[in-house]
């Protein structure tokens, strides 16, 4: 679930929390939400209604998401 959290925040459209239900039936929002909240809060990630992604200034700094997830 991090390998996959890890490597769809590398893609600029990010992860269809969809996507990650079907794969693992478990929603990220509840699994990874300390580390969600923590990136929205340092306005890193944005998450809409199915789709987790870098904001621009995410892209910028990128390793510091990538990190939460290691």
């Amino acid at each position: 679930m991090k390998e996959f959290m890890l490597l769809g925040l590398r893609k600029i459209k990010g992860i269809r929390i969809s996507d990650f239900k079907n794969k693992f039936v478990d929603n990220p929002i509840y699994i990874y939400r300390k580390e969600l909240e923590k990136l929205v809060q340092e306005e890193l990630i944005e998450i809409d209604s199915d789709n987790v992604k870098l904001t621009n200034k995410g892209i910028d700094l990128a390793n510091l998401v990538w990190e939460e997830f290691v």
